[in-house]
């Protein structure tokens, strides 16, 4: 091992010692043509390095990478989308051509793209009762949105070749039950 190498590597051990930020890809670059030598060192060092107890931060952001609380739950009750949307409109007493909009709002629910505090208590017992769980209690936990830029393709496609497809905003009726249950209006 170089000397160069042996410095790089101590400064990476004194920061790990020290608990700072390891800055991994800085520490490769300055080892230059050496750096898969250094990444092999450092890799082994970790080898064989006392394992730490994960911050609160890496602990946030590994349980942001975790499927959200209420699919969870409802995965765990081996319910379908559809079956729970049914199940619900059944519970709320809407009519059966509520059912569509019911799946959609409580998919985006279930993901965190429905804010829920506007969703109207009796939706949120309907749900406990569905999921066994406390529903609203769930949807609380939801995890931290990462910060990350969101991404675009250019697509070459001709409007006309989509199939059509309802939508939220493609609506044109007046705000019904259903948007007031979800706090939508």
């Amino acid at each position: 091992m170089t000397g160069q190498l042996e410095q790089l590597l101590d400064e990476f051990v004194g920061r790990w010692a020290r608990d700072e930020p390891l800055a991994v890809d800085e520490l490769l670059v300055r080892a230059g043509p050496q750096s898969d030598e250094l990444a092999v060192l450092i890799d082994r060092f970790l080898e064989r390095a006392p394992r730490r107890e994960p911050t609160p931060d890496a602990l946030a952001f590994v349980r942001s990478l975790d499927d959200p609380p209420l699919l969870r739950a409802r995965q765990a009750r081996g319910l379908k989308l559809d079956d729970l949307a049914a199940a619900l409109v059944e519970t709320l007493g809407l009519g059966e051509k509520a059912r569509e909009k019911v799946r959609r709002y409580y998919q985006e629910l279930e993901l965190g793209q429905l804010e829920p505090g506007g969703v109207a208590t009796k939706v949120w017992d309907a749900l406990s009762g569905l999921l066994g769980r406390d529903a609203r209690g769930l949807a609380a936990q939801a995890p931290p949105t990462l910060a990350a830029a969101p991404m675009f393709r250019e697509a070459n496609f001709v409007a006309e070749d989509l199939p059509l497809e309802r939508t939220a905003a493609a609506e044109t009726n007046e705000p019904d039950e259903v948007d007031r249950l979800f706090g939508v209006v």
